[in-house]
């Protein structure tokens, strides 16, 4: 194929392409002059003293545009958001009755890859700790398989003095959590952030929980 037939194909093509949404076909003159200086013109015939060849080219229907289906609403938590609180200003003191429950105890859990977590009791659930193994010739990855050990995490009760601290980071990190995730994997955080706030809410270590002296 001669340079000037390939020039003359890919030109045919683009002028098609950009026609698409124009008309269905177009018309496309190869036009060579005395001299053997070839031209292409689209939809025009050739000048007087040109030699001319006439193609018609199809148009393929254009594609609709893509429109993008409507997103689905993150729905909002049913409690506040924690880190939009105004800071807490202290109250009177309240009788007996009316003063809220301390919230639950509270463990710092560390795994074997040293991440940390926070739980309501000492007695984590065994987890799988991977295991180094060797193949053929003692080498690691030689068809080695897999192999894991059964190991617990170290958790350690919070003091009392720290409680109220510890749950607040604790419902700070399930915020995070539930803000920062993939869109499918919000509802379930949403619900965990939610009972966490209650928790925290409802306790001493509340917003407003703070008591101030009883005016004599």
């Amino acid at each position: 194929m001669t340079p000037h037939r390939r020039l003359g194909i890919a030109l045919a093509c683009a002028l098609a392409t950009g026609g698409s949404q124009a008309a269905v076909t177009t018309v496309i003159y190869r036009c060579t002059d005395a001299a053997g200086a070839v031209t292409f013109q689209n939809g025009s015939a050739c000048p007087s003293g040109h030699k001319q060849e006439r193609r018609v080219v199809e148009m393929a229907t254009p594609m609709p545009a893509y429109v993008s289906p409507p997103a689905t609403p993150v729905a909002p938590p049913q409690v506040p958001l924690i880190s939009r609180l105004p800071a807490p200003e202290p109250v009177l003191a309240r009788e007996d009755d009316d003063v809220p429950d301390p919230p639950p105890a509270l463990f710092a859990c560390r795994v074997f890859d040293n991440s940390t977590y926070w739980r309501e009791d000492d007695t984590p659930p065994l987890r799988c700790r991977p295991m180094q193994t060797v193949g053929i010739g003692g080498l690691p990855g030689m068809q080695a398989g897999q192999a894991c050990e059964q190991v617990a995490d170290a958790c350690e009760a919070v003091p009392a003095e720290a409680l109220c601290g510890a749950w607040e980071t604790r419902v700070r990190e399930a915020e995070f959590r539930w803000r920062y995730a993939q869109r499918v994997e919000q509802p379930p955080l949403r619900l965990e952030y939610e009972q966490l706030f209650t928790t925290w809410r409802d306790s001493t270590c509340g917003p407003g929980a703070a008591v101030a002296p009883a005016a004599d």
